[in-house]
């Protein structure tokens, strides 16, 4: 933390040299001054990682994008069509686009990268996980058509394709920083973004620099370092006594956190819906929660709207709903809390005794996000109800054993998504068999949704399958297997010495963020 703050010290000198002799030419100059910023994990972990860097800080460019709002939308690709089958696919790539290496991006950089895909197998990620066969299931081939054209063939009908690659799905890289036929990375990742990697210390910091080069509208700021500072007490003490100016990444402060520092008058938030969801998993393979009763009775025994107002301060949506309504087919169901059918519902399932149950609180999540305060407050709602609650706190390994091996009743997590499409992650949640269905043993069956998932395999069209994923929804809500809580907002936290410093879904408007002008504080 000393050189932190040895850091910026040099910096407010920097700046005050800059200040004398710029003679009111400051401001233009304040643009050239290095920005630090901290995340609470390393957003560019390097080449072990399927994406070498996070999307947040905005080095690499997807084909397909994800809009601040959550929406697909043209990136390095500009427009694409299927046939009929929906089995072929062609994309109309961006033209004059080049990497940060000058490498132009083209169909033949587009077809290196699909077989660097290939080639990498399952490759983790602190981010989310790559896989060929997740994100692109039945890939036949890839064909250049022309400079600007590739084409994709699929062994089945794709036609979720768009909502599966957007974002992290098509992230493109310059084929010199990568080996193909092993799909490892062979440097520092080089991408077509407004931004490009300088420096990085695993786990300690990251540079990144504008790419003057960059095919759309330059970043603003010139220079910015990223810090990995995993304590969030740590992350807060820093932006108090300003050797950060800002925080990235989904829960780098808590909501208190955020709200205190704005209180101070010298920081400035904002927050956007982000993909994240809370909410509770069951244990519906053992008693007394593999009666629906009980699982429709902590649905209703839990005030999410006090849950959203006290413990995340506003920063949250309460729902019933599991699918984040910033997913194209998610929606916002407004939650129903009523302890009285609660307590009938539990007395009609235990009669006159009661259950202690056991509350596994994960210690990793619960650093990011009030949890701990969350599952007393749940306790006290479900002893009112008849349910004796112990909170057991677990690091991350023992918690996940202990969920793996059915020896918890209920449990707090969150949940995003890769992508836009809903079905994999809903599958995996609630059909019968269901990957983490059968890891979390919830032990979910339902033949009306298992039928919806069978039906979504053979529907093309893109207002039916809606209605199969609104069908799964109400199925959900009439009979539940988890508890969905609230979903997330992503704040951001800044100095009032930047400027364009916003939330969006997923990170910030980094390529925005530039030290701000007397008139814009």
């Amino acid at each position: 933390m000393k050189k932190v703050i040895f850091g910026f010290l040099c910096l407010m000198l920097l700046s005050l040299t800059w200040s004398l002799s710029g003679c009111g030419h400051a401001v233009t100059k304040n643009f050239d001054r290095e920005i630090v910023l901290a995340a609470s994990r390393d957003l560019i972990p390097g080449p072990e990682d399927a994406f070498f860097a996070s999307s947040i800080v905005k080095v690499w460019e997807p084909l397909v994008a994800v809009t601040n709002d959550g929406k697909a939308a043209p990136s390095l690709a500009e427009s694409w069509e299927s046939d009929e089958s929906k089995k072929i696919w062609t994309f109309h790539l961006k033209k004059g686009v080049t990497f940060q290496d000058g490498t132009p991006f083209n169909a033949a950089a587009v077809y290196l990268n699909f077989e660097r895909y290939r080639h990498m197998g399952v490759k983790p990620s602190s981010f989310y996980t790559f896989s060929l066969e997740r994100f692109y299931p039945g890939l036949i081939g890839i064909d250049i058509i022309d400079d600007s054209t590739v084409r994709l063939r699929f062994r089945n009908p794709f036609p979720m394709l768009i909502y599966r690659m957007a974002g992290w799905g098509s992230a493109m890289f310059s084929p010199s920083c990568f080996d193909a036929n092993t799909g490892e990375f062979t440097g520092t990742a080089i991408g077509t973004g407004p931004f490009r990697i300088v420096e990085r210390v695993p786990d300690s910091y990251a540079v990144i620099e504008r790419f003057d080069g960059y095919h759309g509208e330059p970043a603003k700021a010139s220079r910015i370092r990223i810090l990995t500072i995993p304590s969030v007490d740590t992350r807060y003490s820093a932006m108090r006594a300003g050797e950060i100016q800002g925080v990235l990444d989904l829960g780098g402060l808590t909501p208190r956190m955020a709200s205190e520092l704005e209180k101070t008058g010298d920081f400035r938030i904002n927050a956007a819906h982000s993909t994240i969801s809370h909410y509770l998993s069951v244990n519906g393979g053992r008693f007394p929660f593999q009666d629906e009763r009980m699982r429709k009775a902590i649905n209703m025994a839990i005030d999410r709207n006090k849950i959203a107002k006290f413990y995340f301060c506003g920063f949250a949506t309460p729902t019933r709903s599991f699918l984040n309504s910033t997913n194209p087919f998610g929606r916002v169901v407004s939650p129903v809390y009523d302890s009285k059918e609660a307590r009938r519902l539990v007395g009609e399932v235990l009669g006159n005794q009661r259950v202690e149950v056991k509350f596994l609180l994960p210690q990793d999540t619960s650093s990011r996000y009030p949890y701990k305060e969350i599952a007393e407050f749940i306790q006290a709602e479900l002893k009112d109800v008849g349910i004796d609650m112990r909170i057991v706190m677990a690091d991350y390994l023992t918690s996940r054993k202990m969920m793996k091996a059915g020896d918890y009743d209920l449990s707090i997590g969150i949940r995003g998504i890769a992508n836009l499409d809903p079905t994999l992650l809903l599958s995996d949640f609630f059909r019968t068999g269901g990957a983490t269905n059968k890891a979390s043993h919830f032990m979910y069956s339902n033949p009306k949704v298992d039928a919806d998932f069978e039906a979504l395999e053979t529907t093309w069209s893109m207002d039916d399958r809606k209605k199969y994923y609104d069908d799964i929804i109400n199925e959900l809500l009439d009979h539940p297997a988890i508890v969905p809580l609230v979903e997330d907002e992503n704040i951001a936290v800044c100095s009032k010495k930047l400027a364009g410093y916003d939330a969006a879904v997923y990170g910030i408007t980094l390529d925005k963020v530039h030290w701000a002008g007397e008139e814009e504080k």
